[in-house]
């Protein structure tokens, strides 16, 4: 009797199969769980440097949907916490740390600042964020 071995079709078949589940694995993990962002400028000097590459957890509040409001929500930001946020008036993606968090626990609004005062655009021009534009938190570097 000889030993079963698979065609060359079936072994291509399998493999274009793993190929996609690691493309859309790698797909949904970027679009709901984990990016990467670039730090903008000098506001957030000295901690983090202006085209430094930093990690940013989207998951860390909750899921968003892919237009861009929390669908469930298992935390919110903390003082202190670094963030990517949209800025409301541009679009524009920023990274900012939590600086107060005003209103109730209902509709809570976050104060983001810069860490760089002088040179940082942030909620003292813009004003405080929702929930659903803060993107998520960034992971410590140093």
């Amino acid at each position: 009797m000889e030993p079963y071995r698979k065609s060359r079709s079936a072994r291509r078949d399998g493999a274009l199969i793993t190929i996609a589940a690691v493309v859309a694995l790698a797909v949904f993990a970027r679009m709901f769980v984990i990016d990467a962002a670039v730090v903008q400028g000098k506001s957030m000097l000295p901690r983090y440097r202006g085209g430094e590459v930093v990690i940013l957890v989207k998951a860390a509040y909750g899921l968003r949907s892919p237009g861009g409001r929390y669908v469930i929500r298992w935390g919110q930001p903390r003082e202190g916490d670094v963030v990517a946020a949209v800025r409301p008036d541009t679009g524009e993606r920023v990274i900012k740390r939590v600086g107060e968090i005003r209103g109730g626990r209902e509709s809570p609004q976050y104060f983001l600042v810069g860490d760089n005062g002088l040179e940082s655009i942030d909620s003292r021009d813009f004003g405080p964020l929702p929930l659903d534009d803060i993107i998520g938190k960034v992971l410590p570097q140093r």
